[in-house]
């Protein structure tokens, strides 16, 4: 008696199985892999996990809402992982006015994790529905290939799709999508947020933060400045540069750029010494310093400007510095 399926036929399945899942395996770890956006802090690096942790602290003392201050700590997913990250910031810590901040979060890390859905049996069995749906298409494939190989001698032409001249058009019955660019920031868009700070000769402990929130109210980031160099002996200290940054929580590089006096922007060994921080870029009135990461974009402009005098080079610290930062999200 003839078999059912001869042996050429079940070679063929096989063969289109493993090709299958071999092409499959490449296309998801070389051509299209895993990118991570929007991770919680909990996956993090612990340098990361301190700086996040900083920035919560610096965040509550900016706009003291400790029910905003508590849920940034949950997402570090349980007390004891939000209790190493804050002892890290704090012995990293360069001053008793950062360890203070970070003392205000410890009685905030006594919450219960909020409890993820789709655990247990019922998560196993979803997470491996996928997998599952991946192997029969590729089981259906090979029998379906065997099925005309052996019946007609040969696979029928494959179907192809012709490109119109307003873009691509998927194939009848593909499940192609077309996938439209990001758009990035557009001029004349209203920010999200808006901040003003000024710097006056004799405020030695300057240095800003601003937290970067969306309309609903979820945390995006931080942004801010500080005293980056001085020049000089005695009190009080006499700036020279200041540091503007920004920080994402979706990106994992701070950008900084180095807003310099007159004297120090042309003072090349000051200059090259600076560079290591961020970007120079040289301070007058109406400039306009440009930070972008991968989710928000922010403009610092300067508002006003004072140099100081005395027997210092002229134009090389400040008397008085307004900048007014404002921080754009970009459209996903």
């Amino acid at each position: 008696m003839r078999p059912i399926v001869s042996t050429n036929t079940i070679l063929l399945v096989v063969f289109c199985f493993i090709f299958g899942l071999a092409v499959g395996l490449t296309m998801a770890w070389q051509v299209w892999p895993v990118q991570w956006i929007n991770a919680s802090p909990a996956f993090l690096r612990d340098d990361l996990k301190a700086q996040y942790a900083q920035m919560v602290a610096d965040s509550l003392q900016v706009n003291t809402d400790l029910g905003k201050a508590q849920l940034r700590l949950n997402e570090f997913g349980s007390p004891d992982a939000a209790k190493a990250a804050i002892q890290l910031a704090t012995s990293a810590a360069s001053d008793d006015g950062e360890r203070l901040r970070l003392a205000q979060l410890q009685p905030l890390t006594a919450f219960v994790p909020v409890q993820q859905t789709g655990g247990g049996i019922l998560g196993a069995i979803l997470n491996v529905l996928p997998l599952c749906g991946v192997v029969v298409l590729f089981l259906v494939l090979g029998g379906g290939g065997a099925f005309f190989m052996s019946s007609r001698g040969s696979l029928p032409a494959p179907k192809t799709s012709r490109a119109t001249p307003g873009g691509f058009t998927p194939a009848p019955g593909s499940t192609a999508q077309i996938v439209q660019p990001e758009i990035a920031y557009a001029p004349g868009e209203e920010p999200i947020s808006t901040f003003k700070t000024t710097y006056m000769l004799g405020n030695d402990l300057y240095d800003e933060s601003f937290s970067v929130d969306d309309q609903q109210g979820d945390f995006l980031g931080e942004c801010g400045v500080g005293i980056g160099e001085t020049i000089g002996v005695g009190d009080p200290k006499k700036v020279t540069a200041f540091e503007v940054w920004l920080f994402d929580k979706n990106d994992i590089r701070t950008v900084t750029k180095v807003v310099m006096s007159d004297h120090a922007f042309r003072d090349e060994a000051l200059k090259n010494k600076l560079a290591s921080k961020g970007e120079p870029v040289m301070a007058r009135s109406g400039e306009v310093v440009r930070m972008e990461t991968a989710t928000l974009k922010v403009e610092a402009r300067i508002v006003d400007l004072q140099y100081g005098s005395g027997p210092l080079p002229p134009n090389s610290f400040f008397q008085q510095l307004t900048l007014e930062i404002s921080a754009w999200k970009k459209a996903a």
